[in-house]
Protein backbone atom coordinates (compact mmCIF):
# COMPACT_ATOMS: atom_id res chain seq x y z
CA UNK A 1 0.00 0.00 0.00
CA UNK A 2 1.40 3.68 -0.66
CA UNK A 3 1.59 6.60 1.74
CA UNK A 4 3.30 9.85 0.54
CA UNK A 5 6.81 10.74 1.71
CA UNK A 6 7.69 11.35 4.89
CA UNK A 7 5.79 15.75 6.11
CA UNK A 8 8.09 17.55 7.85
CA UNK A 9 7.11 19.42 10.68
CA UNK A 10 6.76 22.73 8.63
CA UNK A 11 4.81 20.85 6.19
CA UNK A 12 2.19 19.49 8.78
CA UNK A 13 1.79 22.67 9.56
CA UNK A 14 1.20 24.31 6.56
CA UNK A 15 -1.22 21.45 5.64
CA UNK A 16 -2.71 22.21 8.75
CA UNK A 17 -2.96 25.90 7.42
CA UNK A 18 -4.38 25.10 4.41
CA UNK A 19 -7.04 22.38 5.34
CA UNK A 20 -8.40 25.70 7.58
CA UNK A 21 -8.07 28.95 5.51
CA UNK A 22 -7.63 27.75 1.45
CA UNK A 23 -11.16 27.03 -1.00
CA UNK A 24 -12.53 23.20 -0.26
CA UNK A 25 -10.96 21.54 -3.33
CA UNK A 26 -7.47 23.25 -2.00
CA UNK A 27 -8.31 22.41 1.90
CA UNK A 28 -9.59 18.76 0.57
CA UNK A 29 -6.24 17.77 -1.24
CA UNK A 30 -4.49 19.52 1.91
CA UNK A 31 -6.15 16.55 4.13
CA UNK A 32 -5.58 13.74 1.95
CA UNK A 33 -2.20 14.26 2.62
CA UNK A 34 -2.64 15.11 5.98
CA UNK A 35 -4.81 11.27 6.54
CA UNK A 36 -2.06 9.46 4.58
CA UNK A 37 0.69 10.68 6.71
CA UNK A 38 -1.33 9.04 9.48
CA UNK A 39 -1.45 6.14 7.91
CA UNK A 40 -4.92 6.37 6.30
CA UNK A 41 -5.15 4.27 3.21
CA UNK A 42 -5.74 5.06 -0.39
CA UNK A 43 -9.27 3.58 -0.74
CA UNK A 44 -10.67 4.79 2.64
CA UNK A 45 -9.06 8.62 1.76
CA UNK A 46 -10.63 8.05 -1.62
CA UNK A 47 -14.16 7.00 0.30
CA UNK A 48 -13.64 9.77 3.18
CA UNK A 49 -13.68 12.30 -0.02
CA UNK A 50 -15.93 10.43 -2.18
CA UNK A 51 -13.19 10.47 -5.15
CA UNK A 52 -11.16 8.13 -7.08
CA UNK A 53 -8.26 6.64 -5.91
CA UNK A 54 -6.56 7.76 -9.31
CA UNK A 55 -7.07 11.62 -8.02
CA UNK A 56 -5.60 10.61 -4.72
CA UNK A 57 -2.27 9.05 -6.35
CA UNK A 58 -2.22 12.45 -8.60
CA UNK A 59 -1.92 14.53 -5.76
CA UNK A 60 -0.04 12.32 -3.36
CA UNK A 61 2.25 12.66 -6.75
CA UNK A 62 2.14 16.45 -6.87
CA UNK A 63 2.76 16.70 -2.97
CA UNK A 64 5.80 14.35 -3.23
CA UNK A 65 7.22 16.64 -6.05
CA UNK A 66 6.35 20.03 -4.87
CA UNK A 67 5.50 19.67 -1.01
CA UNK A 68 2.66 22.00 0.07
CA UNK A 69 2.53 24.30 -3.26
CA UNK A 70 2.02 21.51 -5.21
CA UNK A 71 -1.90 21.15 -4.39
CA UNK A 72 -2.41 24.38 -5.89
CA UNK A 73 -3.98 24.79 -9.36
CA UNK A 74 -1.56 25.24 -12.15
CA UNK A 75 -2.34 29.05 -13.81
CA UNK A 76 -4.98 28.30 -16.45
CA UNK A 77 -4.74 29.79 -19.95
CA UNK A 78 -8.54 30.66 -20.12
CA UNK A 79 -10.87 31.32 -23.04
CA UNK A 80 -8.62 31.50 -26.39
CA UNK A 81 -8.33 35.20 -27.55
CA UNK A 82 -10.83 36.02 -30.01
CA UNK A 83 -8.36 38.93 -31.38
CA UNK A 84 -6.86 36.48 -33.89
CA UNK A 85 -4.26 37.02 -36.86
CA UNK A 86 -7.04 37.10 -38.87
CA UNK A 87 -9.18 39.82 -36.91
CA UNK A 88 -6.29 41.78 -36.89
CA UNK A 89 -5.76 41.77 -40.33
CA UNK A 90 -9.59 42.34 -40.76
CA UNK A 91 -9.26 45.53 -38.48
CA UNK A 92 -6.43 47.03 -40.44
CA UNK A 93 -8.04 46.87 -43.97
CA UNK A 94 -10.95 47.74 -42.60
CA UNK A 95 -9.66 51.05 -41.04
CA UNK A 96 -7.73 51.97 -44.25
CA UNK A 97 -11.31 52.92 -46.35
CA UNK A 98 -13.55 55.08 -45.01
CA UNK A 99 -17.23 53.15 -44.05
CA UNK A 100 -18.77 55.16 -46.80
CA UNK A 101 -16.41 52.35 -49.43
CA UNK A 102 -18.61 49.27 -47.57
CA UNK A 103 -22.07 51.07 -48.01
CA UNK A 104 -22.03 52.15 -44.76
CA UNK A 105 -23.66 55.57 -44.56
CA UNK A 106 -21.36 56.89 -41.89
CA UNK A 107 -18.10 58.64 -42.64
CA UNK A 108 -16.41 57.86 -39.22
CA UNK A 109 -15.21 54.55 -38.07
CA UNK A 110 -16.43 54.73 -34.37
CA UNK A 111 -15.66 51.55 -31.95
CA UNK A 112 -19.25 50.64 -32.05
CA UNK A 113 -19.66 50.63 -35.86
CA UNK A 114 -16.40 48.34 -36.09
CA UNK A 115 -17.81 45.99 -33.48
CA UNK A 116 -21.21 45.58 -35.35
CA UNK A 117 -19.38 45.61 -39.05
CA UNK A 118 -16.63 42.76 -37.28
CA UNK A 119 -19.65 40.69 -36.18
CA UNK A 120 -21.42 40.98 -39.53
CA UNK A 121 -18.24 40.23 -41.64
CA UNK A 122 -16.32 38.18 -39.64
CA UNK A 123 -18.93 36.39 -36.41
CA UNK A 124 -16.67 37.81 -34.47
CA UNK A 125 -17.91 39.66 -31.07
CA UNK A 126 -15.76 41.39 -29.08
CA UNK A 127 -16.79 43.39 -26.51
CA UNK A 128 -16.05 47.57 -26.87
CA UNK A 129 -12.94 47.50 -24.59
CA UNK A 130 -11.63 44.66 -25.75
CA UNK A 131 -11.96 46.01 -29.33
CA UNK A 132 -10.58 49.74 -28.31
CA UNK A 133 -7.27 47.53 -26.06
CA UNK A 134 -7.04 45.68 -29.87
CA UNK A 135 -6.90 48.76 -32.21
CA UNK A 136 -4.47 50.37 -29.62
CA UNK A 137 -2.05 47.38 -29.90
CA UNK A 138 -2.58 47.45 -33.74
CA UNK A 139 -0.92 51.30 -33.16
CA UNK A 140 -4.25 52.95 -33.89
CA UNK A 141 -5.08 55.98 -31.82
CA UNK A 142 -8.36 58.27 -31.52
CA UNK A 143 -7.32 61.58 -33.02
CA UNK A 144 -8.32 64.38 -35.27
CA UNK A 145 -6.96 64.52 -38.96
CA UNK A 146 -5.06 67.25 -40.84
CA UNK A 147 -6.64 69.02 -43.76
CA UNK A 148 -4.71 67.47 -46.80
CA UNK A 149 -3.93 70.48 -49.47
CA UNK A 150 -5.26 68.44 -52.72
CA UNK A 151 -4.01 71.85 -54.86
CA UNK A 152 -1.30 71.39 -57.08
CA UNK A 153 0.68 73.85 -59.44
CA UNK A 154 -0.24 72.36 -62.59
CA UNK A 155 3.30 73.94 -64.06
CA UNK A 156 5.08 72.33 -60.75
CA UNK A 157 7.43 69.95 -62.97
CA UNK A 158 8.02 72.02 -65.78
CA UNK A 159 9.33 75.46 -62.88
CA UNK A 160 11.14 72.63 -61.00
CA UNK A 161 12.77 71.45 -64.07
CA UNK A 162 13.88 75.21 -64.83
CA UNK A 163 14.96 75.50 -61.69
CA UNK A 164 17.65 72.70 -61.91
CA UNK A 165 18.66 73.58 -65.22
CA UNK A 166 19.62 77.39 -64.33
CA UNK A 167 21.15 76.08 -61.02
CA UNK A 168 23.46 73.33 -62.96
CA UNK A 169 24.35 75.98 -65.92
CA UNK A 170 24.90 79.01 -63.77
CA UNK A 171 28.48 80.88 -64.06
CA UNK A 172 30.97 79.99 -61.12
CA UNK A 173 31.03 83.60 -59.61
CA UNK A 174 26.89 83.36 -59.73
CA UNK A 175 25.74 82.18 -56.11
CA UNK A 176 22.34 80.52 -55.04
CA UNK A 177 20.16 81.38 -52.75
CA UNK A 178 16.74 79.96 -51.11
CA UNK A 179 14.54 82.87 -49.68
CA UNK A 180 11.63 83.15 -47.31
CA UNK A 181 10.12 84.78 -44.46
CA UNK A 182 7.54 84.09 -41.26
CA UNK A 183 5.98 85.89 -38.40
CA UNK A 184 6.91 85.42 -35.43
CA UNK A 185 4.33 86.47 -32.03
CA UNK A 186 4.56 87.29 -28.45
CA UNK A 187 1.58 84.76 -28.60
CA UNK A 188 3.46 81.51 -28.26
CA UNK A 189 3.02 78.23 -30.68
CA UNK A 190 2.02 75.41 -28.42
CA UNK A 191 4.22 72.48 -28.93
CA UNK A 192 4.58 68.89 -27.13
CA UNK A 193 6.39 68.73 -23.25
CA UNK A 194 6.54 67.05 -20.81
CA UNK A 195 4.20 67.60 -17.70
CA UNK A 196 2.97 66.23 -15.03
CA UNK A 197 0.21 63.51 -15.75
CA UNK A 198 -3.47 65.37 -14.48
CA UNK A 199 -1.34 68.82 -14.21
CA UNK A 200 -1.39 70.41 -17.72
CA UNK A 201 0.75 72.86 -18.13
CA UNK A 202 -0.57 76.57 -18.60
CA UNK A 203 1.08 79.01 -20.71
CA UNK A 204 -0.02 82.71 -20.18
CA UNK A 205 -1.46 84.51 -22.80
CA UNK A 206 0.29 88.07 -23.34
CA UNK A 207 -2.01 91.03 -23.09
CA UNK A 208 -1.58 91.95 -26.56
CA UNK A 209 -0.49 89.56 -29.81
CA UNK A 210 2.33 91.78 -31.48
CA UNK A 211 4.37 90.49 -34.45
CA UNK A 212 7.20 91.23 -36.29
CA UNK A 213 8.54 88.99 -39.34
CA UNK A 214 11.84 87.57 -40.23
CA UNK A 215 13.23 87.69 -44.67
CA UNK A 216 15.88 85.43 -44.59
CA UNK A 217 17.86 83.60 -47.41
CA UNK A 218 20.61 80.70 -46.97
CA UNK A 219 23.09 80.14 -49.96
CA UNK A 220 22.43 76.27 -51.39
CA UNK A 221 26.51 75.76 -51.22
CA UNK A 222 27.80 77.45 -47.99
CA UNK A 223 25.28 77.90 -45.78
CA UNK A 224 25.78 81.47 -45.77
CA UNK A 225 22.56 83.25 -43.69
CA UNK A 226 21.35 86.31 -44.25
CA UNK A 227 18.51 88.05 -42.41
CA UNK A 228 16.27 91.20 -41.76
CA UNK A 229 13.32 92.42 -39.79
CA UNK A 230 10.15 93.91 -40.57
CA UNK A 231 7.26 94.88 -38.86
CA UNK A 232 5.01 93.50 -41.91
CA UNK A 233 5.59 91.64 -45.21
CA UNK A 234 4.42 93.53 -48.13
CA UNK A 235 6.18 94.75 -51.74
CA UNK A 236 8.45 97.62 -49.73
CA UNK A 237 9.52 95.66 -47.42
CA UNK A 238 10.06 92.71 -49.68
CA UNK A 239 11.87 95.74 -51.71
CA UNK A 240 13.71 96.96 -48.84
CA UNK A 241 14.85 93.05 -47.88
CA UNK A 242 16.44 92.44 -51.68
CA UNK A 243 18.56 96.25 -51.13
CA UNK A 244 19.74 95.36 -47.49
CA UNK A 245 21.04 92.00 -48.91
CA UNK A 246 22.72 93.30 -52.37
CA UNK A 247 24.31 96.06 -50.03
CA UNK A 248 25.75 92.82 -48.31
CA UNK A 249 27.33 91.18 -50.91
CA UNK A 250 28.23 94.30 -53.06
CA UNK A 251 30.77 92.26 -55.44
CA UNK A 252 28.84 89.00 -56.57
CA UNK A 253 25.94 88.09 -58.87
CA UNK A 254 23.03 85.98 -57.34
CA UNK A 255 20.07 83.88 -58.14
CA UNK A 256 17.08 84.07 -55.66
CA UNK A 257 14.65 81.12 -55.62
CA UNK A 258 11.64 81.62 -53.21
CA UNK A 259 7.67 81.62 -53.59
CA UNK A 260 4.88 83.17 -55.27
CA UNK A 261 3.86 85.31 -52.29
CA UNK A 262 1.48 87.91 -53.68
CA UNK A 263 4.26 90.87 -52.46
CA UNK A 264 7.16 88.80 -54.42
CA UNK A 265 4.49 89.06 -57.41
CA UNK A 266 3.75 92.46 -56.97
CA UNK A 267 4.41 95.06 -59.93
CA UNK A 268 6.17 97.27 -57.47
CA UNK A 269 9.03 94.08 -56.83
CA UNK A 270 9.08 93.47 -60.34
CA UNK A 271 10.07 96.92 -61.59
CA UNK A 272 12.67 97.26 -58.60
CA UNK A 273 13.73 93.35 -60.20
CA UNK A 274 14.14 95.26 -63.36
CA UNK A 275 16.68 97.60 -62.45
CA UNK A 276 18.97 95.13 -60.50
CA UNK A 277 21.08 93.51 -62.95
CA UNK A 278 23.27 91.16 -60.35
CA UNK A 279 19.91 89.58 -59.16
CA UNK A 280 17.45 87.20 -61.07
CA UNK A 281 14.77 85.40 -59.24
CA UNK A 282 13.47 81.69 -59.82
CA UNK A 283 9.80 81.03 -58.79
CA UNK A 284 9.03 77.74 -56.95
CA UNK A 285 5.80 76.24 -57.83
CA UNK A 286 2.06 77.38 -55.87
CA UNK A 287 1.26 75.44 -53.06
CA UNK A 288 4.32 73.26 -52.40
CA UNK A 289 6.18 75.25 -49.42
CA UNK A 290 7.75 72.19 -48.63
CA UNK A 291 10.03 72.66 -51.41
CA UNK A 292 11.24 75.82 -50.12
CA UNK A 293 14.17 74.44 -47.48
CA UNK A 294 14.08 77.45 -45.56
CA UNK A 295 10.68 76.36 -43.88
CA UNK A 296 12.79 73.80 -42.10
CA UNK A 297 14.67 76.58 -40.90
CA UNK A 298 11.42 78.81 -39.42
CA UNK A 299 10.32 75.28 -38.18
CA UNK A 300 13.40 74.97 -36.05
CA UNK A 301 13.91 78.51 -35.34
CA UNK A 302 10.05 78.21 -33.29
CA UNK A 303 10.35 75.05 -31.87
CA UNK A 304 13.88 76.47 -30.35
CA UNK A 305 13.18 80.24 -29.15
CA UNK A 306 9.14 80.23 -28.91
CA UNK A 307 7.50 78.01 -28.29
CA UNK A 308 5.50 77.44 -25.11
CA UNK A 309 7.26 80.34 -23.37
CA UNK A 310 5.44 83.78 -24.16
CA UNK A 311 8.12 86.53 -24.39
CA UNK A 312 7.75 90.08 -25.55
CA UNK A 313 9.63 90.88 -28.93
CA UNK A 314 12.40 92.42 -28.28
CA UNK A 315 12.89 89.03 -26.02
CA UNK A 316 12.17 86.85 -28.99
CA UNK A 317 14.33 88.81 -31.09
CA UNK A 318 17.18 88.31 -28.90
CA UNK A 319 16.65 84.94 -28.56
CA UNK A 320 16.58 85.01 -32.45
CA UNK A 321 20.01 86.42 -33.03
CA UNK A 322 21.68 84.25 -30.40
CA UNK A 323 20.29 80.67 -32.20
CA UNK A 324 21.73 82.26 -35.73
CA UNK A 325 24.91 83.04 -33.63
CA UNK A 326 24.98 79.63 -31.82
CA UNK A 327 24.43 77.64 -35.26
CA UNK A 328 27.07 77.21 -37.85
CA UNK A 329 26.73 77.45 -41.54
CA UNK A 330 26.42 73.33 -41.61
CA UNK A 331 24.04 73.17 -38.82
CA UNK A 332 21.40 75.35 -40.79
CA UNK A 333 22.35 73.71 -44.31
CA UNK A 334 21.74 70.11 -42.45
CA UNK A 335 18.21 71.93 -40.49
CA UNK A 336 17.66 72.97 -44.18
CA UNK A 337 17.74 69.14 -45.45
CA UNK A 338 20.45 70.14 -47.83
CA UNK A 339 23.36 67.70 -46.03
CA UNK A 340 23.55 64.54 -44.25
Amino acid sequence: MRYVRTVTEEEHDELARMIRQEVGRISMRANMIQLSSQGYSVPKIADIHKTSNVTVYKWFDRFDKGGPPGLYDNPRKGRPRKTTKEVNTFLEKTLAQNPTSYGINCTIWTVALLQTYLQQKESVRLSRNTLRETLHSLGFRWRRPRWAAVRQDPHKAQMMKKIASVVLKKKAATRVWLQDETKFRTLPPLRQMWMQKGQQVRIPTPKANDKFYSYGVINLDDGDWFDAFFERANSETTIAFLGAFLNAYPNERHILIWDQARYHLSKKVEEWLLLEARLSVLLLPKYAAELNPVESIWRIVKQRIAANLTRTLDALKVAYRTFFGENTASDLLRFAGLTL
